[in-house]
């Protein structure tokens, strides 16, 4: 029996732009993959109108749209989603995540269902090569993935843009830390993934609703995520800072270190604390309807 596919998008406001993406990707499962797919929306809250009847999808089959009481941010949309379709699914599907403001090429969801023919067990996640942001983003990117890379021991490159397998979303759907991000609880979680690379084009209308703040929230969740990796590490540099500082008349300055990584830690750990309560209601809360 084949599997289901299954697309899941969140939008905020971004209605105008889902409507092109969504009929470039009707498109490319009509004339060139020749199947259809499950389409599911995930409205955060958004503030304008739209009328999901309005969209003329002849290749997919089920059009669900799930709709927030409050805006939480794409990536927790994508936990709840995740989380129904985990509930609804069951087994034998492949979960399609994709952002809906056109920077995520839906041409490359040819590329990741021919990895998935080749190594069926495996999920695909597509890492971000050029980008088309101003350089002060670009710059600032950088440092987080940097600083992940050192203070986590990971290489996480990719964002929300792939293809998971129904097995793989029984490991995480339930997950609190996918309330915080997507990408590292996939990275802690699935061990059998493949990695294309795709180009992050520009959005096709509009403007960015991600800024330094914004980064920085996301980079502080990702950080919670990886919380465990992350005590491991700093317990290892404040070891090494103790071993060339303190016994050289700077014990200050290691305590200095000492205070910001003991409070960087517990600002993970408590971040995890209330993930779970506030996942559970928000998906009680939210408003399913089928089209």
């Amino acid at each position: 029996m084949k599997a289901k596919i299954v697309i899941l998008t969140p939008v905020y406001n971004d209605w105008k732009n889902l409507t092109k993406l969504l009929t470039k990707i009707n498109n490319i499962f009509k004339y060139r993959i020749k199947k259809k797919f499950d389409l599911i929306v995930i409205n955060d809250c958004s503030s304008k109108d739209f009328s999901c009847k309005r969209l003329k999808l002849k290749n997919v089959n089920k059009l669900t749209l799930i709709s927030l009481s409050k805006n939480v941010g794409s990536q927790r949309a994508l936990a709840i989603g995740i989380k129904y379709i985990n509930k609804t699914y069951k087994k034998n599907y492949k979960t399609i995540i994709i952002d809906s403001d056109g920077q995520d090429n839906p041409e490359a969801i040819i590329k990741m269902m021919d990895k998935v023919k080749k190594d069926p067990e495996y999920s695909v996640v597509a890492n971000r090569g050029q980008r088309k942001e101003s350089f002060w983003f670009k710059f600032l990117y950088e440092i987080y993935c940097i600083l992940i890379n050192c203070l986590a021991a990971k290489k996480i490159r990719f964002g929300n843009y792939s293809l998971i397998n129904s097995s793989h979303m029984n490991k995480i759907h339930d997950n609190s830390d996918l309330w915080s991000a997507f990408p590292p609880t996939v990275s802690n979680n699935i061990k059998k993934i493949s990695y294309i690379t795709v180009d992050r084009d520009k959005r096709f209308s509009g403007k960015s609703k991600m800024n330094f703040f914004g980064l920085l929230i996301h980079a502080s969740r990702v950080f919670s995520v990886l919380r465990y990796r992350i005590i491991a590490s700093s317990s290892f540099y404040l070891l090494v800072a103790y071993i060339f500082l303190y016994n050289n008349k700077y014990e200050l300055f290691f305590y200095t270190i000492f205070f910001f990584i003991f409070l960087f830690n517990i600002t993970n750990f408590a971040t995890t604390l209330s993930n779970k309560i506030n996942f559970n209601e928000s998906f009680k809360k939210a408003k399913i309807y089928h089209f």
